[in-house]
């Protein structure tokens, strides 16, 4: 698909980046019809895998570091976003009376276990909620590294102050518009066909 399209297009990565590094490692000549990446994962704050490390990248490190050194433009939506962007407790109860879709998303997440005192984070969709929403969310240009081994693995290290990089490689997603979040997720349940 990326090969044939006469565009660059943006690749949306959840879960581990082992696709993806496979990808540029057997076929590097995609990475000229890629526009940018938009990954979920990592965390400048701490990890929910171990003190450092993010779910996402902590499951292969090493293909994290080769995306995140394979020269494209990358905004990285991590743990310092998804633990911020909660589904109230409120539109989780009201999820049920917006569609069919709705009742089954509410009986999906009573099972959820990712609680947090205001509601539950939704990781991997605040990717989309960034492609449609970019100004819902505050970004910070880094170099970041992906530690692969010892203590630390999996850890996601911006170079905040400069020190090692004079570059940068990483958007880093910093702060986020909750309510707008909240009120985006309803609207597209909303849309969902009963």
């Amino acid at each position: 698909t990326l090969m044939q399209s006469t565009d660059q297009l943006t690749l949306v990565i959840t879960g581990a980046f082992t696709n993806v590094a496979l990808l540029f490692r057997m076929y590097p000549e995609v990475k000229a019809k890629i526009d940018r990446l938009v990954v979920m994962g990592g965390s400048l704050t701490g990890g929910n895998m171990s003190s450092v490390a993010e779910f996402n990248i902590y499951t292969d490190p090493h293909a994290a570091k080769i995306v995140f050194e394979a020269g494209l433009p990358i905004v990285m939506i991590g743990l310092d976003v998804t633990m911020k962007a909660l589904l109230s407790y409120d539109n989780i109860a009201k999820l049920s009376d917006v569609n069919e879709s709705g009742a089954m998303l509410q009986a999906v997440l009573q099972h959820y276990a990712d609680n947090e005192a205001t509601g539950k984070p939704m990781h991997d969709v605040n990717t989309l909620f960034y492609l449609a929403h970019p100004e819902a969310f505050t970004l910070t240009d880094y170099w970041v590294d992906v530690i692969t081994e010892g203590p630390a693995l999996g850890a996601t290290v911006a170079d905040v102050l400069g020190s090692h990089h004079d570059t940068t490689n990483v958007a880093v997603a910093t702060d986020i518009d909750v309510p707008a979040f909240n009120a985006w997720f309803m609207s597209e349940v909303a849309t969902f066909m009963k």
